[in-house]
C-alpha cells in the first residue's frame, strides 16, 4: 500500500479510528512527521491534540538507523543488535545528544502549547510510520506512565514484528504491515521533511482551539 502524503494517510487512519468508540481522546503526535498526522486525525475525530517527545538513538555514520530510542523521561530502549553496531561510549554520548534535542524541543514547543494531561483519558498515539519500533516503544512507555484509560497506537505502515511487540502493550491500528518492509518513506509518494517551524505553526493553532 502506498500513500500520497501524510495527510492522506492520516485521513485513512482516522476512518478506522472512528469505529473504535473513542471518547474525549487526546491525539498525540511524535515530532515531527507525527504532528502533521495528529493534526489531521484530531480534526477528523474532534479530539484534543498534543505532542509527545522521543528521539531515535542513531548508529555511527548512519543516524537514520536506529540502535534504540530515548523518551523525555530519560528512559532508554536499545535494540538487541545495538552493542554489535556501536560501543558503549558512543551509545552513551548519542543518548546525551538526543536528550539535549528533546530538552530544546520541549522548551520551544511547550512555550507555544502547554502539555495536555493524560491521566484517565483515551489516547491515540500517532506517527507517520514505524521502522524498528524503538521510538514508538519509548514514547508508549512515557504515555503509559501517565495512566491514561486507553491507548491506541495508530500508524499507516509498520513491519509485522514491531506491530506484534506493540500489541503486547496497547491497541494498534495500522493500514499496512508488509512482511518485506523497507523504510517508512518508501510507502509514500510525497514524504518531505517536516520543519520545526511547521510543527510550531500547528501547535499555535492547537493552542487557540
Amino acid at each position: 500500500m502506498f500513500f500520497a502524503d501524510r495527510e492522506e494517510a492520516a485521513r485513512q487512519l482516522a476512518g478506522v479510528l472512528k469505529g473504535l468508540g473513542l471518547e474525549r481522546q487526546v491525539v498525540l503526535g511524535i515530532p515531527r512527521g507525527g504532528v502533521v498526522m495528529a493534526d489531521v486525525i484530531a480534526r477528523e475525530l474532534g479530539g484534543t491534540a498534543d505532542i509527545v517527545l522521543a528521539r531515535k538513538v542513531g548508529a555511527p555514520g548512519n543516524p537514520e538507523y536506529a540502535l534504540g530510542a530515548v523518551n523525555e523521561n530519560g528512559e532508554v530502549f536499545l535494540q538487541p543488535y545495538a552493542s554489535r553496531v556501536a560501543d558503549e561510549s558512543y551509545i552513551k554520548a548519542e543518548i546525551g545528544r538526543q536528550m539535549q534535542v528533546i530538552r530544546e524541543r520541549r522548551r520551544r514547543y511547550r512555550a507555544v502549547r502547554p502539555k495536555e494531561p493524560l491521566e484517565g483519558r483515551e489516547v491515540v498515539l500517532v506517527d507517520d510510520g514505524i521502522a524498528t519500533g524503538s521510538t514508538m516503544e519509548a514514547t508508549l512507555t512515557a504515555v503509559l506512565a501517565e495512566k491514561p484509560s486507553r491507548v491506541v497506537v495508530a500508524v499507516p505502515v509498520a513491519p509485522p514484528e514491531a506491530v506484534a511487540r506493540l500489541r503486547e502493550r496497547a491497541e494498534v491500528v495500522t493500514l499496512s504491515a508488509p512482511p518485506d518492509f523497507v523504510a517508512v518513506g518508501a510507502y509514500y509518494r510525497n514524504f518531505p521533511q517536516v520543519s520545526d517551524e511547521e510543527v510550531t505553526g500547528i501547535l499555535q493553532r492547537w493552542a487557540v482551539q
